[in-house]
């Protein structure tokens, strides 16, 4: 069994319908053989925090990337999709405007045979990342989200590690995004 997953943030304006569609593959029942235990899922939620701004980003690489020995410092978006509240994108790196506690997600996929390494930095430490070598029998998608409380003025980013390389889709298997929860 291989369990895939994505998160990504979009704006959809009141009305406006979500579908998830299965392009290939199948999705099995669980363990169990009942549909009570298939692993799928879909999740949306409404975001109007009350009591403070909304500020929330997400960005995309449609393409795929290789970075060499020296790595890639920061990594490269092309695709803007969300820039809520004027969050400070720029070069590549989120500036925090206001104190809190943010959501933050990165995800990558993953060439056969090869290693993918993304790691999310706070003022140029290490906050966390997805790394991996995937498997020779296709493309996998991985990602990782943490609750972290950010203060004004700090910056984040991500950077590829050394000698690592992955792929990049409309679909948006590479991703950064996040936003201010409280």
């Amino acid at each position: 069994m291989t369990t895939l997953a994505n998160k990504f943030l979009i704006n959809c304006p009141l009305g406006a319908q979500v579908s998830v569609d299965l392009i290939i593959g199948q999705v099995s029942p669980g363990p169990t053989n009942t549909r009570e235990h298939s692993v799928l899922s879909f999740t949306v939620f409404h975001y109007n925090p009350p009591n403070h701004e909304s500020i929330a980003w997400s960005v995309y690489r449609s393409s795929n990337w290789t970075a060499g020995g020296g790595g890639m410092n920061p990594f490269t978006y092309d695709i803007t999709d969300l820039n809520i509240g004027n969050v400070g994108w720029s070069s590549n790196e989120v500036t925090i405007r206001v104190t809190g506690d943010y959501y933050v997600y990165v995800s990558g996929g993953a060439q056969p045979n090869n290693q993918l390494g993304l790691t999310v930095q706070r003022n140029s430490n290490s906050l966390f990342g997805v790394y991996r070598t995937a498997t020779t029998n296709g493309h996998e998608s991985l990602g990782y989200g943490a609750v972290v409380r950010l203060q004004s003025g700090e910056r984040l980013k991500v950077i590829a590690e050394p000698n690592t390389e992955g792929f990049g889709t409309q679909e948006r298997h590479t991703s950064f995004f996040g936003f201010l929860i409280v």
